[in-house]
């Protein structure tokens, strides 16, 4: 188990390494002077221009850039944004905690909705149960979380006027946010379980028909002991490595409804970055949530091997 783990940690510092070059290097070609914002249109002055590139850095030769920027990083410094005031590590900290706490609540959301409809499905096969669980996920697939969340927002302004909108932090007030965080949460849960119900659904009628099955049945074993002992515990490897990835994509990709609930994360910081051309902003972003989605992958390969013995055995 020590060397399994080892090995997927080698892994994953490899390719934070590559991601922290391809970042670096792509972000180099988008369209855009971060600088245009400090020049005036009217009157432009190109030497003070050119001293503050030579300030920020950004006339030096571009490894010489990265090996600077990847030092600071290895020393939690993502240096200072060029088109917002502070550091981007304050920017960071300040809106990095609404994301997970948003991710981590649509998380829990979809796994225990989605998990019990998907076994229900599976057990319930070509009944109406099944045909509902169906039903459901592919509405909820076919309709963006921003449609609900904008639906409800109208209805909730015309009737309840619940505080939905309008994060002020957890410091200021941890009640109110999270009651503002409960709902869009509950709508991107509800799109996660639409997911997870179907990988259960699926791979748990896969299990179902296997040969170990078969024998467990006809040794007189009861249903819910066929599945909840012998059929669900295998069925849960690809159940667990899609809601993990879910988990790591929502982490950063929540910009929209962000952006509809007036939510500070991650996710409009990086939207910020992008429309700025601000070359630190969007670097630190994207490098951590290509982080997260590592991490996440190096404890999902961790859990392999506890949701399946199997792993360890044939694991090189």
């Amino acid at each position: 188990m020590a060397r399994y783990a080892l090995s997927r940690l080698a892994s994953s510092l490899f390719v934070l390494f590559v991601l922290s070059v391809l970042v670096f290097s792509m972000v180099r070609v988008i369209p855009g002077d971060p600088l245009a914002a400090f020049a005036d249109p009217s009157n432009p002055d190109p030497a003070a221009l050119d001293a503050l590139r030579h300030e920020l850095g950004l006339d030096r030769p571009w490894f010489t850039q990265y090996f600077s920027w990847l030092l600071g990083v290895l020393q939690g410094d993502f240096g200072n944004a060029i088109t917002v005031p502070g550091s981007v590590s304050g920017l960071i900290a300040t809106r990095l905690p609404l994301s997970l706490a948003l991710a981590g609540m649509a998380t829990l959301f979809g796994v225990v909705m989605g998990v019990p409809a998907g076994i229900l499905a599976a057990v319930r096969w070509r009944k109406a149960s099944d045909n509902v669980v169906k039903g459901f996920s592919f509405v909820l697939l076919a309709t963006p979380p921003f449609v609900l969340g904008t639906v409800l927002i109208l209805l909730n302004s015309l009737t309840l006027r619940l505080p939905l909108v309008g994060y002020s932090g957890a410091a200021a007030d941890p009640i109110r946010a999270i009651g503002v965080l409960v709902l869009p949460a509950f709508l991107i849960g509800l799109v996660l379980a639409a997911v997870t119900a179907r990988y259960t659904r699926g791979t748990l009628l896969d299990t179902l028909g296997q040969d170990f099955v078969r024998t467990a049945r006809a040794k007189g074993a009861s249903p819910a002991r066929l599945v909840g002992r012998h059929a669900l515990r295998n069925a849960l490897i690809p159940v667990t490595t899609v809601v993990g990835i879910e988990l790591a994509a929502l982490v950063g990709g929540t910009v929209v409804i962000e952006a509809v609930f007036a939510l500070p994360g991650i996710g409009t910081l990086l939207l910020t970055g992008i429309r700025a051309s601000d070359y630190p902003i969007i670097q630190a972003t994207v490098l951590l949530i290509g982080a997260v989605y590592v991490l996440i992958n190096f404890v999902v390969d961790l859990l392999y091997p506890l949701i399946d013995p199997r792993v360890r055995v044939h694991t090189p």
